[in-house]
């Protein structure tokens, strides 16, 4: 969720952010704080095409929303998904986003111990053939102990091994380019977590480590010795 604050339409919202394809506002809903997430055209898309995606992406991410959170991850409540203005609204997490809750100045086994569960998390969703699209610590929050995952918009349902290690490899680049100081052990205790609730994590870890080597031009051996698929 790497958003800068804005405003659009006339809206009586006191939170207004962007991403990449939407924009997100807080509201009030019949008494519940809730999140707005809205997917407005895009003038660059033919509009046939931007009125097909938009629509498609919204049900996909509210349908991911609701199959995570019956999986057993948690997630905001899908309160209601408008088709006509392609917006998602849900419930507001008051909690802080992992990313910067990594950075805060605390005991290593404590972090240690979140990315672990957070890697828990991942294989109970890819268990259930749930991909996630976007899997950086941007994109999970915490509230108190509870992780939450968020923003499923690229993400899709997939029995296929790649497109589970290609969230693999996301959140092993995230962890290199925005926690370089413990990307090694976080890889190593974000693998464990995946490992104790996702039955093909070895295989899916093949698949990222001959993925990832490919992408860098380098012999698999170089770096199949960060993985654990054994």
């Amino acid at each position: 969720m790497n958003e800068t604050s804005t405003k659009i339409l006339n809206s009586n919202s006191n939170y207004d952010k962007w991403g990449a394809e939407a924009f997100l506002f807080k509201e009030q809903w019949f008494g519940f704080d809730v999140i707005k997430k809205l997917r407005s055209p895009k003038k660059y898309r033919i509009k046939d095409i931007d009125n097909e995606l938009r629509t498609n992406r919204t049900v996909t991410e509210s349908r991911l929303l609701v199959a995570a959170k019956k999986a057993g991850v948690k997630t905001p409540i899908v309160f209601e998904v408008n088709l006509e203005d392609t917006s998602i609204i849900m419930e507001d997490i008051d909690g802080i986003l992992v990313k910067e809750w990594l950075k805060n100045n605390l005991e290593i086994e404590d972090k240690i111990e979140l990315v672990k569960s957070i890697g828990s998390n991942v294989g109970i969703l890819h268990a259930n053939d749930i991909i996630h699209g976007d899997l950086t610590t941007s994109n999970i929050l915490k509230q108190d102990e509870d992780l939450y995952f968020i923003d499923f918009g690229l993400g899709k349902i997939s029995q296929a091994i790649e497109d589970k290690a290609v969230d693999i490899l996301l959140m092993k680049k995230c962890f290199t380019s925005t926690h370089t100081e413990l990307e090694k052990e976080f890889f190593f205790a974000f693998q464990e977590g995946y490992k104790i609730t996702m039955q093909q994590a070895i295989s899916v870890f093949k698949r990222a480590a001959k993925a990832e080597a490919r992408a860098r031009h380098l012999k698999e051996d170089q770096v199949i010795i960060h993985y654990l698929v054994s």
